[in-house]
C-alpha cells in the first residue's frame, strides 16, 4: 500500500515540487527556502506520526526526479524504530526514478 508519492520537475527554471501526496504515517515538508539561494535544488524532509516507526507501520513512497532537476531527500532528525510487538513487523520501501 503506497503513503507516498513526490514529483520534482522544471518550473520556471526551477526545480520545484508538482505532486506531493502523503497519508498516515507518513508525513512530508518541503520549505519554500532551504539550503543557499544560488542552489537549483528542492530539499523534501520525511516525517513519521508519534516519532518514529512504530510497530505495524509500513511505509511505502515513489520519489520521481525529472531530467535538470535536483532533489534532496532527507529527515528532521534521526528516525527511531520502536520494538515490535506481537509478531507485527514493521517496513519502509521507498522507489525513486529519473
Amino acid at each position: 500500500m503506497e503513503t507516498g508519492r513526490l514529483t520534482v520537475e522544471r518550473v520556471s527554471g526551477k526545480s520545484s515540487v508538482t505532486r506531493c501526496f502523503a497519508k498516515y504515517p507518513l508525513k512530508f515538508i518541503v520549505p519554500t527556502k532551504a539550503g543557499r539561494s544560488e542552489i537549483d535544488a528542492v530539499w523534501i524532509y520525511t516525517l513519521t506520526y508519534g516519532g518514529g516507526i512504530v510497530s505495524g507501520d509500513c511505509i511505502s513512497f515513489d520519489i520521481t526526479v525529472e531530467d535538470d532537476c535536483t532533489a534532496v531527500l532527507t529527515t528532521q532528525a534521526s528516525t527511531k524504530v520502536y520494538k515490535s510487538v506481537a509478531l507485527k513487523c514493521s517496513e519502509q520501501i521507498m522507489e525513486v526514478r529519473e
